[in-house]
């Protein structure tokens, strides 16, 4: 099955859907613009989740990370950023100190990519938002966000 149809989608996940385009695209915009400050550059989706990903493990960035740990920290961004809209929640953490996850729901259907786009922008423009609407920060040339 290629996705789900309106009425398998959990309540939450659908008024998260419901959100405005067009308020979307500019908080999005914004978002970005923001990191673009922050960082020098715009990052791409998987960038911003694994900046989200290392502030998250508040171990700071480590050089030279192996591809499955880079791959793990954007789980973890992804994770972390669909704390902000209730979607999952930290439920302790493991022997090495990364965080465990699980969903708030009962299931997390698997919805049409644009969906799941729209879904892990408002995301992310959830997590920086605090960051976003604040006096606005100075260019770092080290990491974190």
């Amino acid at each position: 099955m290629d996705g789900v149809n309106g009425s398998e989608i959990p309540d939450l996940i659908r008024s998260h859907l419901a959100t405005d385009d067009a308020w979307l695209e500019t908080a999005w915009q914004r978002t970005l613009a923001w990191l673009d400050k922050r960082f020098g550059r715009q990052p791409g989706m998987e960038a911003i989740l694994f900046l989200i990903g290392i502030q998250s493990q508040g171990r700071g960035y480590q050089r030279k990370l192996k591809k499955e740990r880079k791959q793990d920290l954007i789980m973890e961004g992804t994770y972390c950023a669909f704390e902000t809209l209730g979607i999952y929640h930290r439920v302790g953490a493991d022997a090495e100190g990364n965080w465990i996850w699980e969903p708030t729901l009962p299931y997390v259907p698997k919805l049409p990519l644009e969906q799941q786009e729209k879904l892990l922008r408002l995301a992310v423009v959830r997590y920086f938002e605090p960051y976003v609407n604040s006096a606005g920060p100075e260019r770092s040339d080290s990491s974190g966000a």
